[in-house]
């Protein structure tokens, strides 16, 4: 195989489908890479509980969950998940139960769309405004329970970052057990904003500006 061509696949449906390929293995090297897309999927939205053409639609489609904004904007969602939901109606699901007439070039085709697949779910963006708010984000297993909420939501209460600088500040998310993810859902649930102030007073002269958390009043609420 070129290098070019290597190009256009994915790293993962290198690794792991094109050895099986090259044997012509070309069954199996197409349902590893529908295999890889899932396991891409799962592993994004954190979403372990669904499969196939179920996890596609809960993902990428409208209703209560975790899902994943696709690039190019909101307009295109729904044809995002159109598109998730046929490659596994149509080739995993062939390739899963029958795929006898799956080919070397029927294999590389469906390579080459898995690995489009796997771009996209690597450029979209993790969204949690539809979970549900504060027991949505339990229901669903971003917390474990609402007391890991509030202690984050009472850390973050008018912490300060001076000129926006984040030394300390994920070191301290981290000694807590917290992870990236679990501030970006308390600002996808509004419970969450961030305000820089570039009217400081410092005599030191370190700080030319200051970035704080604030809680909305809906933070508050779940404080109370």
């Amino acid at each position: 195989m070129s290098d070019k061509f290597d190009q256009i696949l994915h790293p993962r449906i290198v690794a792991r489908c094109m050895p099986r390929y090259s044997d012509g293995y070309f069954k199996d090297a197409a349902l590893e890479a529908m295999t890889q897309v899932e396991r891409a999927v799962k592993e994004k939205s954190g979403v372990s509980k669904l499969f196939g053409v179920t996890l596609m639609r809960a993902v990428f489609g409208s209703g209560p969950g975790i899902k994943l904004r696709v690039p190019f904007g909101d307009h295109m969602q729904g044809v995002a998940q159109k598109y998730f939901e046929g490659a596994f109606s149509y080739y995993r699901n062939y390739a899963a139960h029958e795929g006898d007439q799956i080919d070397g070039p029927i294999c590389l085709r469906i390579l080459v769309m898995a690995s489009d697949l796997l771009f996209l779910i690597g450029a979209s963006s993790l969204s949690f405004t539809d979970v549900g708010g504060v027991d949505g984000l339990v229901k669903l297993g971003v917390f474990p329970f609402a007391d890991k909420v509030i202690e984050l939501l009472r850390l973050l209460d008018s912490y300060c970052l001076p000129n926006e600088i984040c030394d300390g500040f994920y070191e301290d998310l981290e000694e807590r057990g917290f992870e990236e993810k679990h501030l970006q859902a308390l600002f996808d649930c509004g419970l969450v904003e961030y305000r820089v102030n570039t009217e400081v007073d410092d005599p030191s002269g370190f700080a030319d500006s200051i970035g704080v958390f604030y809680l909305t009043p809906e933070g508050k609420c779940v404080v109370l």
